[in-house]
């Protein structure tokens, strides 16, 4: 096994600026350092890295052996803040639709989606969280993966909070995750804002994945 060459090949991948193997007692890959920028998420970056052990090497590379450090500003930064955060929430009434549009940012890298859908007062409750869900599944590139379930405002230590519910399937595994906002001057933001609470910690999971 040629370290050097598997080494210098995964540099090409996009994003990726540096990659270091180390090898274990019987040269077997144990780990795989790379350093990448912050234009692509790390799950986007594993995968490529997966593709090309396996197609050009022919070597199955279990995910858990490979860490990635991301470059920012030109300092080393290990992924620390990995929630994503509420951009742009707007709406736009159509007699008697509404669309409902979201943006995302993360390290400066923006993810929109927007949803149409009746204009009820429940229903748009629904569209607001249903279209962060979009939102977080571009940056996890994924489809399917997420559904909003309910939402719920609550009186509690003289605010008013905004619960939601939501379900998450993947790899087969069905979970459900609730998030709070407190509900500051406009409650269908704090709908948006409760659903990233909910969603953030498990995004963080499916990036290496």
């Amino acid at each position: 096994m040629n370290i050097e060459s598997i080494e210098k090949y995964l540099q090409k991948v996009q994003s990726v600026l540096g990659c270091k193997i180390t090898l274990d007692q019987e040269d077997k890959i144990s780990e795989i350092h790379i350093v990448s920028d912050l234009r692509r998420s790390p799950k986007q970056i594993l995968r490529d890295i997966e593709a090309i052990m396996i197609s050009e090497f022919d070597i199955n590379i279990d995910y858990k052996k490979v860490s990635i450090a991301q470059i920012q500003s030109g300092s080393l930064k290990l992924d620390q803040d990995p929630r994503l955060k509420l951009k742009l929430i707007e709406y736009n009434n159509n007699g008697s639709n509404v669309t409902v549009k979201v943006a995302l940012e993360k390290q400066g890298e923006v993810y929109e989606s927007e949803l149409l859908g009746v204009h009820t007062a429940n229903n748009f409750k629904r569209l607001i969280g249903a279209v962060v869900l979009k939102a977080v599944e571009k940056y996890c590139d994924a489809i399917d993966v997420f559904v909003f379930e309910d939402v719920k405002k609550v009186h509690l230590a003289n605010m008013e909070v905004m619960v939601v519910a939501m379900t998450s399937v993947f790899n087969g595994t069905e979970e459900i995750f609730t998030g709070t906002a407190k509900i500051q001057n406009d409650s269908n933001e704090a709908i948006a804002r409760a659903t990233l609470d909910a969603v953030n910690r498990h995004v963080l999971h499916l990036d290496i994945i």
